[in-house]
């Protein structure tokens, strides 16, 4: 049903203290039970739950714009709720007056192959749902099995919130466009799996809610209750930064990045220009401190005694294509053009899948980083003496030739300090692609531009 305009009559509703979608009209119902609801339980719609949310805190009638997602479409609504009482209790009525059904931008739609490769690149089972909380991609860990039916199901209708009374913190967050953390979920059906679900808002180009990604790690029973104690002190020796201050930074600083986007986007009203822009720059420092915890966790991992990575059988010509996806906006944002080998080129080789990846990612990234405006980066590939070659070369400043082995040690930048980098990636990558038999190396000349290439074994194709 497509809906657009003033309504002739409104949309209603009632909604008790709790919570509760007591009553609703077939086109706020359908919309609710499309959000995840059930008939009965909490209000789904998280605009709609959280303005009932506010009316009932300020003890007033309200009045004001609301915005929903369903599958196909975006729907903006004028909202009006009114008190009631009945002999047990006071109920909240909702009146929608206004409904204007409009589609998703091509812009917000996502390519699942493209997820795939961002949660394969963090190594972590990762869930990603439109604005109604609606599963478009999903990449669980490996232990954990696949749910491919969950494509196109509401996140509440594959887990369950643990405990219950958590249901309507979880939708009061999604109104208000906060991030979720450490919630814990239950999947439904035969298996019951418990994971922990951290949700990262998103916004897309027109400024505009998107969406969550959430990160889903196991939530492995064992180790709680009367192991805890000895399972931490494990994780410590072993691993102090990657588990233990990695996570609590990770989650102080992912707030701070939603709450800056937050209003940068101003999704919450009218914002003085000066204050939106601040609010990018403290998104941007956020990022880039939570960049540098990511690099800090992969330098404690390759320098820990017994470091292994897994031999995949991999393609490089389509690992490019897959790195250049995820920078296609960053590239973007600055005119450049990223030159690949056709599609149709193959290149097999051996190496760790999400390692691989990474190290693609950092080369052109930084070729990105240090290219003029306008500039073309080009990715070749090539064998040699039974290696696969995968070159990155950029049109930037180049290097000079004393300092092309310094830019693979730690933390160095070549005195770049501004450039939004840690100093890290490139010693991780070479790191990486040693642990993996192979080499990453650099030609360049001041002024010439660079040429990055990494060296793995070859993959004979059967």
């Amino acid at each position: 049903m497509t809906v657009s305009g003033k309504l002739a009559e409104p949309v209603r509703g009632q909604v008790n203290v709790d919570g509760l979608l007591l009553s609703a009209d077939p086109l706020l119902m359908r919309l609710h039970l499309r959000s995840g609801g059930s008939e009965g339980g909490p209000l789904a719609v998280p605009e709609l739950a959280e303005l009932c949310r506010i009316s009932r805190r300020l003890g007033m009638n309200l009045s004001r714009a609301a915005q929903a997602s369903d599958d196909d479409c975006r729907i903006d609504m004028w909202v009006e709720t009114r008190f009631s009482s009945s002999e047990k209790e006071q109920q909240l009525n909702l009146a929608i007056i206004d409904w204007k059904e409009r589609p998703h931008n091509e812009s917000d739609k996502i390519d699942p192959a493209r997820e795939r490769d961002f949660d394969r690149l963090e190594g972590r089972g990762a869930i990603r749902t439109n604005a109604a909380l609606r599963i478009i991609a999903q990449q669980m860990p490996v232990e954990a099995g696949q749910a491919s039916d969950a494509i196109g199901q509401s996140l509440l209708d594959i887990y369950d919130v643990i405990p219950p009374s958590a249901h309507a913190r979880l939708l009061e967050a999604v109104a208000e466009r906060q991030p979720i953390r450490n919630q814990r979920m239950r999947e439904k059906g035969g298996s019951q799996r418990l994971f922990v679900l951290q949700g990262h808002p998103l916004i897309d180009k027109a400024g505009v809610f998107a969406g969550y990604r959430f990160t889903a790690t196991p939530d492995d029973p064992e180790t709680s209750g009367k192991d805890a104690k000895a399972v931490a002190g494990k994780l410590i020796s072993d691993s102090l930064f990657g588990f233990q201050l990695g996570p609590a930074l990770r989650q102080p600083l992912g707030k701070i990045i939603a709450n800056a986007e937050t209003i940068s986007s101003k999704l919450e009203g009218p914002l003085r220009g000066d204050y939106a822009s601040y609010a990018k720059d403290i998104a941007s420092a956020g990022r880039h401190l939570l960049d540098l915890v990511n690099d800090l966790s992969d330098l404690e991992a390759i320098e820990r005694p017994g470091f292994t990575v897994a031999a995949d059988d991999i393609d490089l010509v389509d690992l490019a294509h897959r790195a250049a996806g995820l920078l296609a906006v960053k590239a973007s944002d600055h005119q450049i053009r990223i030159d690949l080998p056709k599609e149709s080129e193959k290149l097999p080789a051996r190496g760790e899948f999400r390692r691989s990846l990474q190290i693609l990612v950092n080369l052109i990234g930084n070729a990105i980083r240090y290219s003029p405006d306008g500039s073309v980066i080009k990715v070749r590939v090539s064998t040699e003496d039974e290696l696969a070659r995968i070159s990155v070369t950029d049109q930037g400043d180049g290097i000079a030739a004393d300092d092309q082995e310094r830019i693979f040690e730690k933390f160095e930048r070549l005195g770049r300090s501004g450039d939004g980098g840690s100093g890290l990636g490139l010693f991780i990558s070479r790191r990486l692609a040693h642990a993996m038999g192979g080499s990453l190396t650099v030609a360049s000349a001041a002024g010439k531009g660079s040429t990055f290439t990494l060296s793995l074994p070859d993959r004979k194709e059967p």
